[in-house]
């Protein structure tokens, strides 16, 4: 196929709906008149590729590569790290996080809940990449081990969720968005209670309702009202029965919730970082530390980080501290450390967006 100059590929398999990072990097690209084709499919390590549906999906996204100047990533691509391209075609792999703080890709070949060296060899697993985007110096090297790659390929930028998570927690669409909050759970605007965030990350063969319920318990429902976002494959469990008082949301994303959460509780979810943007306490709930550790990996020690007097263990301790003084200072010291680039001035839009945009436009 001959390629078509100023066109660019997005593609992605972290969803069959464009990602806050796709949509909003496709509408900056459109908007500066380049030809962009999206495809977005979902495809998790539980689904498998023999699927006619996703083989026929894979050749388009060879198709719309073979087309294309540059091809922006979010994830492993099949065709973008198998099948060789020539020069003039340009990989980006953007992912879909700003941090990795929990092992991925090469860091866990041969562990528990990683992938065995012979497939990974076999997939080509992220090879392939031109230039890698990466928020901070200390993201870079994890995403130089999790690729497999050398320093030289990656490039110090931010991704569009920097944009969207400012714009809705400070920014022109918090109103928005706080409005359609409260009007789906209007119990959240009751007087002197603070709105606690809590969003695990995903754990591979494990039910996180039993240690969700143990920190729903140990929450004051005087105090505190309690927002839970469980990872679509732990959604309708029945723990959301046992505590009816507690919202457990499927409608809006975590990001969205910034806009109205007091207080954010996390564990090994890149949203540890990412939420530090909304400048809102931080605490880390890591009841399963020593297992994850064993089974996944991880590339940062929270004994040695700003945040360390916020990270627990027990569900108990969790909620006493929720009551005490916050130093903010650490949590600017934890996002500087994983956020060391330009993010723009407050109330500047689409700042992230606008400098991916530029790069990629400097490429073609």
């Amino acid at each position: 196929m001959k390629r078509k100059k100023g066109r660019v590929a997005i593609i992605s398999r972290e969803s069959n709906e464009k990602t806050i990072d796709v949509r909003m990097l496709e509408e900056e690209l459109l908007r500066r008149g380049l030809k962009v084709q999206t495809l977005c499919k979902l495809l998790t390590k539980d689904k498998s590729i023999k699927s006619l549906g996703y083989i026929g999906h894979v050749i388009r996204q060879e198709a719309a590569i073979l087309r294309s100047d540059v091809v922006v990533l979010d994830t492993y691509c099949i065709p973008a790290s198998m099948i060789p391209h020539g020069k003039g075609t340009k990989i980006i792999q953007m992912w879909h996080a700003l941090a990795a703080i929990k092992k991925f890709g090469w860091q866990t070949v041969g562990m528990r809940d990683g992938s065995s060296e012979k497939t990974a060899k076999l997939m080509k697993m992220h090879s392939g990449y031109d230039y890698i985007i990466s928020a901070s110096d200390i993201t870079a090297e994890h995403f130089c081990e999790a690729f497999k790659t050398s320093r030289n390929k990656v490039t110090k930028a931010g991704l569009p969720r920097i944009d969207y998570i400012k714009s809705v927690s400070s920014g022109i669409r918090r109103d928005e968005v706080r409005s359609e909050i409260f009007a789906k759970y209007p119990e959240l605007k009751e007087r002197g209670k603070r709105i606690v965030l809590y969003v695990p990350t995903f754990r591979r063969n494990a039910d996180v309702s039993r240690d969700t319920a143990a920190l729903a318990a140990a929450i004051d429902e005087e105090k505190y009202k309690l927002v839970v976002k469980l990872h679509p494959v732990y959604r309708g469990s029945d723990i959301s029965e046992e505590f009816p008082k507690a919202i457990f949301d499927d409608d809006f994303k975590s990001f969205d919730w910034l806009s109205v959460a007091d207080i954010i509780i996390s564990d090994y979810s890149s949203l540890v970082v990412e939420s530090t943007l909304a400048d809102k306490p931080l605490y880390l709930y890591t009841y399963d530390i020593d297992e994850y550790r064993a089974g996944t990996g991880l590339n940062t020690d929270f004994d040695d980080e700003p945040i360390s007097p916020y990270v627990f263990k027990d569900p108990h301790e969790l909620a006493a501290a929720l009551d005490k003084p916050y130093d903010m200072d650490r949590l600017k010291a934890f996002r500087e450390r994983y956020i060391d680039i330009d993010t723009g001035a407050a109330g500047e839009e689409n700042y992230c967006t606008g400098k991916l945009a530029d790069f990629i436009e400097s490429l073609i």
